[in-house]
């Protein structure tokens, strides 16, 4: 090219685009966080659900009391509870508590006492009832997507609910038939319905199952926004919050247990990264004899943006006795993340980081946020509100360690404001004082319930250092605001 026998020329070009690329704008955080569409209905990510699976007490001699547990642990949202009791529903719903009402493929029959399940169940090619495995000699038998007794049964449930005030369902084994089919506990379901659509289709009745699940799943959906004149949300139990699995994708959020296996940072992070990628939410129910293990569960979920359940009424597994968690233990957690309200709502994932990032291969210094010690078990979850530069960005730590130290922290601070970090303040559940908890209550004012401190730090190279003190309850909220312009 003729320009390239101007060697001046030539040399302001090369000059001029490495200054350009030297002056590309650092992508700042509040860009990296996206927007999530929060499906309608399903809690917010400073909800405090709570779950009571029947209600109590159940009579004279049950110690235990639904409404007073959920007030110690400063419910919001009362999910997954087996009932038809109007009279529950109602009060639930006048103490200000969100109330999800399950529903399952064993629903009992109206007005049998003691209860039956017998009108429009699942047949198998034998035309016997069918049951889950784990449910044998229970007389639990489950009901057939397709028959219209059934169908009837299901929306006489839900119209009942939403009369009583309920605000959404969570199903419970959502796949009916199809269950029976994926893990080959039974050829089904032969029932004359079934047959009659199967034979109308050209096809087997064990094939018409998984779009007969939908085509339920959809028209149920359907009746309850009619009758209710709102959306309605349905959540269902999706194991381990996945999404994968038939037919969990037609529920806008899920309620499911976190087994100790998947319980650890970045497992929960990752799951509820995809959670939103699809639009929904998740509740994850979680329990463990090892209490400082719940409380570490307890506190990511929150900062990866979930919400979990209160350890209260809460299976534990098969043959053991269900877990009801002290006030004393988690209240603290739960009072937090009602104080910090304004701190998780409207923020999304912008940067994850650990203490085992590895440094060797990564410049962790052009990071937003590092660490320069390599260690175990230090998660940093940062969360911006997605297109508001001048919002403050929060930074959720969450210590695995058993004991827990002091440790220090750097942040990038041009990844976070143009006119760099002006301040730091550190949050920290307070100590558990029942009169405290109960006062914070009965006032809706939970400002009580945390410890504030301002963080001093030492600035260098556009860097920051922060020394962080030991996190007592595995949980600190770092509010990182911007300086002055």
């Amino acid at each position: 090219m003729r320009w390239m026998n101007y060697p001046c020329l030539r040399s302001a070009m090369i000059l001029t685009a490495i200054f350009l690329v030297g002056c590309t704008p650092v992508k700042r955080l509040y860009q990296v966080a996206e927007p999530a569409s929060h499906p309608p209905g399903a809690p917010k990510y400073s909800d405090v659900c709570f779950s009571s699976r029947v209600p109590h007490p159940k009579n004279s001699a049950d110690s235990l009391d639904t409404f007073r547990a959920a007030a110690q642990f400063h419910a919001t949202y009362l999910n997954w509870v087996y009932t038809t009791d109007a009279g529950f529903i109602r009060k639930a719903d006048s103490l200000g508590l969100k109330v999800q009402v399950t529903l399952s493929p064993t629903l009992p029959d109206l007005s049998s006492d003691p209860p039956q399940r017998n009108t429009g169940r699942i047949l198998d090619a034998e035309g016997k009832k069918v049951s889950a495995p784990w449910m044998k000699g229970w007389g639990y038998w489950w009901g057939c997507v397709n028959h219209p007794d059934f169908r009837k049964l299901w929306l006489t449930y839900i119209r009942n609910a939403i009369d009583a005030g309920a605000h959404g369902f969570q199903v419970d084994d959502p796949a009916f038939s199809q269950l029976f089919l994926r893990n080959k506990w039974a050829d089904v379901c032969y029932c004359e319905h079934c047959k009659a659509k199967a034979d109308s289709l050209g096809m087997t009745p064990p094939e018409i199952q998984e779009q007969s699940v939908v085509d339920f799943h959809r028209w149920a959906k359907q009746q309850a926004n009619a009758y209710a004149g709102r959306e309605v949300p349905f959540s269902c139990n999706n194991f381990r919050g996945e999404w994968e699995l038939f037919p969990f994708d037609e529920f806008v959020y899920g309620v499911a247990e976190l087994p100790e296996r998947r319980a650890n940072p970045e497992y929960i992070y990752a799951s509820l990264r995809e959670t939103r990628r699809r639009g929904k939410a998740q509740v994850f129910s979680f329990a463990n004899d090892r209490a400082f293990l719940t409380e570490k569960v307890i506190a990511t979920v929150y900062a990866c943006g979930g919400n979990p359940l209160v350890p209260w009424d809460v299976w534990m597994g098969s043959g053991k006795d269900r877990y009801y968690g002290k006030p004393e233990d988690f209240a603290p957690l739960f009072g937090f993340a009602r104080a910090i309200a304004p701190w998780l709502d409207g923020y999304e994932d912008a940067f994850y980081a650990n203490t085992q990032d590895e440094f060797r291969y990564t410049d962790v210094r052009k990071l937003p946020v590092f660490f320069r010690d390599y260690r175990r078990q230090i998660h940093a979850f940062v969360r911006a509100k997605p297109g508001e530069h001048h919002a403050p960005v929060v930074v959720h730590l969450v210590d695995w360690e058993v004991l827990t130290q002091p440790f220090d922290i750097f942040f990038n601070e041009k990844a976070f404001f143009k006119s760099g970090i002006g301040r730091i303040e550190l949050l920290v559940p307070k100590v558990y004082e029942e009169s405290e908890h109960d006062l914070a209550q009965k006032k809706k004012d939970f400002s009580s319930l945390v410890m504030r401190r301002e963080l001093q730090s030492e600035r260098g190279n556009n860097k920051l250092k922060v020394t962080i003190p030991a996190i007592e309850r595995s949980w600190a909220v770092l509010v990182l605001y911007p300086g002055r312009p």
